[in-house]
C-alpha cells in the first residue's frame, strides 16, 4: 500500500515538471538539449531520496513487526512464568488450607472451589494475551488467598488463646481448691473441730463436725468401744460421751434441731475387715419427749448398705429403764444393750454392744452393732464402726 502511494506521488511530480504534451508554453520552458532524457534523469534524481526514505520506512516497519513478535513471545513466556509461580503458590496455600481443614474448618471445600475458578480465569486471560486482566486477577487472587490464610491463622491463634486461658483457669481453680482443703484441715482439726449450736432457748452445746462428707454434724459415733451405750433415759435425752471420740448428741437436741428445719441423715458403716458402706435419708425428724422422741420421718433412702431403718419409722425410743417398744417378749433395749427406736426389736441397732471381733461372743444374745441389710441379716456379725450425721436439708 505504501509503495502505491509513493509511485502515485512520483507520477504527479513528473507530470508537474514536464507539463502537458499539448502545452507549447510548458515545452518551451525546458532549455536543455535532449530534454526528454535529461528531464527523466532529473526526475529520478529528485525522486531518489524519496525511494531511499521509503526503503528506510519499510526496514523500520519490518523491525517493528519483528519487535512486536519478540514482545509477544516475551509476554507469553512471562505469563507462563507467572502461571507456574501462581500454581506453586496455589499448591502451598492449598496444602496449608488442607491442614486447616483437619482443625474443623467446614468451609474449606467451598473456598478451594473459588480459588480454582480464579486460577482458571488467570489461565484463560494468559491464553488471550490480556496482560492487564491477568495481572489484576492474579493480584486479586493472591490477596484473597493471603486474607484467607490470615483468617485461618487468627482462628488458630484465638483457639490457642482460649485453650491457654482455660488451662490458666483450671490451674487457678486447683490452687483455690488446695487452699480450701488446707483451710478446712486447719479449721476442722483432723475432722474433730468443735462447733457451737444454740436452738430456741437451749444453752449452746458442743458437737463434732464431719469433713467426710463435708458440712455434716455428727450426732453419734462408735469407733473403739470406749463409751458405754447401755444407758438410761436421761442419758439418751441429754447426750453423753466425748465429741472427740464416741458419743451420742442427745434426743432433746435432735428434736430441737430437726424441728427448727428439715434435715438429712447420713449413716457411715464399717466392718472389722475394713470394708465400708453408707445409707442416706433425705428427711430426718424426731418428736418431742412428750411424744417419746418418736422417729417421725426419715424420707427417701439412697445408698449402698440397704435400708434397715424404714422398719423403725414411727417407733418410740426405748432404753433399759423406759420400755416403749412393741415387743411382748420383754424390753428390746435390755436385750440389745442400747437405746433405739425399737418395734418388735428390729433390723438395725447402731447403739448395741461394741465387739472388736467380727463374731459376736454371745450368739444367743445377738446384742452387737447391727445393720441387717448390709450383711445379709447375719446376726453373728457385729460392726466396728458407725457414724450418724445430719445437716439442714437444701430447700
Amino acid at each position: 500500500m505504501l509503495k502505491l502511494v509513493l509511485l502515485s506521488f512520483c507520477f504527479q511530480i513528473v507530470l508537474a515538471m514536464q507539463g502537458s504534451p499539448k502545452d507549447p508554453q510548458r515545452q518551451s520552458e525546458c532549455v536543455l538539449q535532449d530534454a526528454p532524457r535529461q528531464c527523466g534523469s532529473f526526475c529520478l534524481s529528485a525522486l531518489s531520496p524519496l525511494f531511499v526514505h521509503s526503503r528506510k520506512i519499510r526496514t523500520r516497519l519490518d523491525g517493528i513487526e519483528a519487535g512486536q513478535l519478540a514482545s509477544s513471545e516475551n509476554l507469553r513466556a512471562g505469563l507462563q512464568g507467572v502461571q507456574t509461580k501462581l500454581d506453586a503458590e496455589f499448591l502451598a496455600v492449598r496444602t496449608k488450607l488442607e491442614s486447616c481443614k483437619s482443625k474443623g474448618q467446614e468451609d474449606f471445600e467451598e473456598r478451594l472451589a473459588k480459588m480454582e475458578e480464579h486460577l482458571k480465569a488467570i489461565k484463560t486471560a494468559g491464553n488471550a494475551k490480556d496482560e492487564l486482566k491477568c495481572n489484576n486477577i492474579m493480584k486479586e487472587t493472591i490477596v484473597n488467598l493471603q486474607n484467607q490464610i490470615k483468617t485461618k491463622d487468627d482462628l488458630i491463634n484465638t483457639q490457642k488463646k482460649q485453650i491457654n486461658e482455660g488451662l490458666k483457669n483450671r490451674d487457678d481453680q486447683i490452687a483455690d481448691l488446695k487452699n480450701w482443703i488446707e483451710t478446712s484441715k486447719r479449721n476442722q482439726s483432723n475432722e474433730l473441730s468443735k462447733c457451737r449450736l444454740k436452738l430456741d432457748e437451749m444453752e449452746p452445746f458442743k458437737v463434732s463436725c464431719s469433713s467426710s462428707p463435708h458440712g455434716w454434724t455428727v450426732i453419734q459415733r462408735r469407733i473403739d468401744g470406749s463409751e458405754n451405750f447401755h444407758r438410761n433415759w436421761d442419758d439418751y435425752k441429754n447426750g453423753f460421751g466425748n465429741v472427740k471420740g464416741e458419743f451420742f448428741i442427745g434426743l432433746e437436741n435432735l428434736h430441737q434441731m430437726t424441728k427448727a428445719r428439715p434435715h438429712e441423715l447420713y449413716i457411715k458403716l464399717g466392718k472389722v475387715d475394713g470394708s465400708t458402706s453408707y445409707a442416706h435419708y433425705d428427711d430426718f425428724k424426731i418428736g418431742s419427749e412428750d411424744e417419746l422422741y418418736e422417729l417421725k420421718s426419715i424420707g427417701i433412702y439412697s445408698g449402698e448398705a440397704g435400708d434397715s431403718l424404714a422398719y423403725h419409722k414411727n417407733k418410740k425410743f426405748s432404753t433399759f429403764d423406759r420400755d416403749n417398744d412393741e415387743s411382748d417378749a420383754g424390753n428390746c433395749a435390755k436385750k440389745k444393750s442400747g437405746g433405739w427406736w425399737y418395734g418388735h426389736c428390729g433390723l438395725s441397732f447402731p447403739n448395741g454392744k461394741y465387739y472388736k471381733d467380727v463374731q459376736i461372743t454371745n450368739e444367743g444374745t445377738k446384742n452387737g452393732i447391727y445393720w441387717g441389710s448390709w450383711h445379709d441379716y447375719d446376726w453373728k456379725i457385729s460392726l466396728t464402726y458407725v457414724e450418724m450425721m445430719i445437716r439442714p436439708k437444701s430447700l
